[in-house]
């Protein structure tokens, strides 16, 4: 009996797996333009630690790949493959019904209600990391930015009680996740060589005191009341007899999600509000709801979105954009490219707040916290600290950016980050 025809993978960029890599991962913005000016808008890049995958630039093709429909794509695993640490049962790496377990183990403690609650918290932690800031000097941004992040998430989303242990806990997950500057090519992980073993080595020896750390948080928490809105709160509410190795597994990649994204997203943002010193005096002057703030994010977010890609494993055959898509395929939809397609946003490189002025419903391929059944559970904190971190930094501090440029785009494992860090000048108010 003959075997069933495999549909080929779309055509692609030649260059070796490693050439693409450093391309992709140093500027990808212009590496997938030129891939696409080439080949269209579905073509396949090969990457050193993700291997095949299928670039889908085509804003028609969103609505058939972002659902997430468990029978169609596993987006679970399109995030392990290129973030090894985002394991099976957490909400960030599984699948099916281990995923949907997880999320809703999760809904309340990012309930926007819950987050809002803790406003004034999340900027008092920044104006007393903004206070410390150097003056007068070139500095980065972007790890000021971790730090803040990371002690919001630590203190009030996973609920550590002991503002001590919050801050060795924030500063621990920086330690696990610090690489020198922002190297291009995601982390290696199991099954990726010796380079996968020495990485992997590298992440579990950093990781043990992010370990050590929650696993004294829970000790202390087990046999008691404890907050459900917090993360270790709702564990231990799920199931109070669950191993602390296990929690420990489903709590850590949400720690270091909790960092990178938002932690992007905040420099971005305040990259832009730096170049727009006379837009910046408006935001600052603006009510917290102003319709204006939220139309200045989300066009600093389409200009540098703060994730590469969304990730769709295949499980069926598709048909993509003119393309037969086999199962099995991996598919990723490319935000930069996505955002910045003129024939969704006219005249793309322009900043022009005005494209989301008005209240008009986002356009199908604005994808800054993903969507369908997998749109990211952190987008409430997200928001809430865009809306208490930036007025925490302009109210001691007006910011200079170094360079005239923008900085290029480049990715960090699974976000996009200024190749430079955001370096950036502030001045006293």
């Amino acid at each position: 009996m003959r075997a069933p025809k495999r549909h080929p993978l779309p055509p692609g960029p030649s260059p070796g797996i490693m050439t693409q890599g450093v391309a992709f991962h140093r500027d990808p913005l212009g590496m997938l333009r030129r891939a696409r000016a080439r080949f269209g808008d579905v073509f396949t890049l090969r990457l050193p630690t993700e291997g095949a995958l299928v670039a889908v630039c085509d804003p028609e093709a969103v609505a058939q790949l972002v659902p997430g429909d468990p029978a169609l794509a596993c987006a679970g695993s399109g995030r392990r493959r290129i973030l090894p640490q985002a394991t099976t049962v957490s909400v960030l790496g599984s699948d099916g019904p281990v995923h949907a377990a997880a999320r809703a183990r999760m809904t309340t403690v990012f309930a926007a209600e819950v987050l809002d609650a803790r406003r004034s918290e999340m900027t008092a932690i920044a104006e007393r990391h903004v206070a410390a800031w150097p003056r007068n000097r070139p500095f980065r941004v972007l790890p000021r930015m971790r730090a803040i992040a990371d002690e919001i998430f630590a203190r009030l989303v996973v609920g550590i009680e002991d503002e001590a242990r919050g801050r060795a806990l924030a500063e621990a997950v920086q330690r696990t996740t610090a690489t020198p500057g922002n190297p291009p090519l995601s982390p290696a992980g199991e099954g990726d060589g010796l380079t996968g073993a020495l990485v992997e080595a590298v992440y579990r020896r950093r990781r043990r005191r992010v370990a050590e750390l929650l696993a004294a948080e829970i000790a202390d928490r087990r046999g008691r009341d404890h907050d459900p809105t917090t993360i270790v709160g709702a564990l231990l509410d799920d199931d109070p007899s669950r191993a602390t190795e296990e929690l420990v597994d489903e709590i850590v990649p949400l720690l270091l999600a909790g960092q990178e994204p938002p932690a992007a997203a905040l420099t971005w943002v305040l990259d832009r509000l730096g170049r727009e010193p006379e837009l910046a005096e408006r935001y600052l002057a603006a009510p917290a709801e102003d319709p204006f703030r939220h139309a200045f994010v989300r066009e600093a977010l389409r200009l540098r979105p703060a994730v590469v890609a969304l990730m769709r494993p295949l499980r069926a055959p598709l048909d993509v954009a003119g393309h037969r898509l086999p199962a099995g395929a991996a598919t990723m939809l490319p935000l930069p490219v996505l955002h910045h397609d003129p024939r969704t946003f006219p005249d793309p490189e322009r900043f022009d707040v005005g494209r989301f002025a008005g209240g008009a419903p986002d356009p199908p391929s604005y994808l800054p916290f993903g969507g369908g059944s997998r749109r990211c559970l952190g987008e409430p904190l997200a928001h809430a600290e865009l809306g208490t971190v930036i007025p925490a930094v302009l109210e001691q501090v007006r910011l200079r950016p170094v360079w005239p440029a923008p900085e290029r785009m480049v990715v960090r494992a699974t976000i996009l980050v200024p190749h430079r860090s955001g370096l950036m000048v502030a001045t006293d108010r």
